[in-house]
């Protein structure tokens, strides 16, 4: 078996309000944060051609293709590589066909894989390349402490083998200390070095949507801040600050300006364009860079959305997205 894991986006306002469940102030984040996200069995993301008794086999040809997701061996679940390993290993002749277990979507169906052990190393080819889990870094922006929940990230965790948002089972937020980055230039995308602390967990994920990842926090820090949120209607073209960690696990402030507003009576990530103009900011990283997504921005004292995308072509120049939307989705 190879394993591959891959680590780490204009309509008129209705004639009613847009009804949003939430505390009347929040915590305000800019914590980097480490993100793990796991799926329901282990995703095939790929496969190749193994010789078996003389010919080629390709899992893809017979019954098992890239997006499947093995859900047992043998009537035994699996949810892990580790898991799948244990099990395929169990199966030491040349050749073994072995009965699983596939979910794909909505629909769950058997097959059989084909395996081919070596005595000679103990190891297995099985024409299979496997994921179980995506992870990655970024910013939390709020915790509401009625309902107890978090945003963060602002936008998708994209699964970049699938070509589509990442259909998460659930998953794990962190704890993260920032080393160092790599600043933005012209059509180069810069990006925060970041380590997880594994054994510092914030909550549990259980949300992935197009406009972040949401779930419930364990814990909080004692020095955080509280600030009222602000809907869209509150929300003007100025100075504004967002709140975001270059250095450990310290969140600074640093100034942009709000440069043009989207109403919008349906969630997208793309709300608010704003250009950064804080002189600190921009002779560290040159603008936006990878690794923000989430970070909140604040405007007049009031949580008014959270970063979500960089023009690459001009990376002082980014997007975000409105809290109320944020706020919408963490607590429905």
């Amino acid at each position: 078996m190879r394993y591959k894991i891959v680590a780490v986006f204009l309509a008129a306002f209705l004639a009613f309000p847009i009804c949003v469940h939430a505390a009347d102030e929040l915590y305000l984040g800019g914590d980097s944060v480490g993100i793990e996200v796991r799926y329901d069995g282990v995703m095939v993301t790929g496969t190749y051609a193994i010789q078996i008794d003389g010919a080629l086999y390709d899992p893809k040809d017979h019954g098992i293709s890239n997006g499947d997701m093995i859900v047992s061996v043998n009537d035994v679940s699996v949810s892990t590589l580790e898991e799948l390993h244990q099990q395929l290993m169990k199966y030491k002749n040349d050749t073994n066909q072995i009965p699983v277990t596939i979910k794909h979507g909505d629909q769950t169906r058997s097959e059989t894989l084909l395996t081919k052990y070596s005595n000679v190393d103990h190891t297995f080819q099985s024409g299979l390349y496997v994921k179980d889990k995506i992870t990655g870094v970024g910013t939390l922006t709020f915790y509401d402490p009625v309902h107890e929940t978090f945003g963060a990230l602002g936008h998708e965790i994209y699964d970049s083998d699938q070509q589509q948002i990442a259909d998460i089972h659930d998953g794990t937020l962190y704890a993260s200390d920032v080393t160092s980055f790599t600043p933005a230039h012209k059509n180069i995308a810069g990006e925060k070095h970041a380590k997880i602390l594994y054994d510092e967990i914030i909550g549990s994920i259980d949300k992935n949507t197009k406009i972040g990842i949401y779930g419930t926090y364990d814990t909080i820090k004692q020095d955080i801040r509280k600030l009222p949120w602000a809907k869209q209607e509150e929300i003007h073209t100025g100075t504004a600050e967002i709140y975001t960690v270059l250095d450990n696990k310290t969140i600074e402030s640093y100034s942009i300006n709000i440069t043009k507003l989207h109403p919008q009576s349906e969630m997208d990530m793309k709300g608010i364009e704003f250009e950064v103009d804080d002189e600190r900011l921009l002779s560290k990283t040159n603008g936006i860079i990878q690794g923000m997504s989430g970070s909140p921005i604040v405007q007049d004292g009031k949580i008014v959305g959270a970063i979500t995308h960089v023009i690459t072509s001009k990376p002082i120049n980014g997007y975000g997205v409105y809290i109320e939307w944020m706020l919408k989705e963490a607590n429905e």
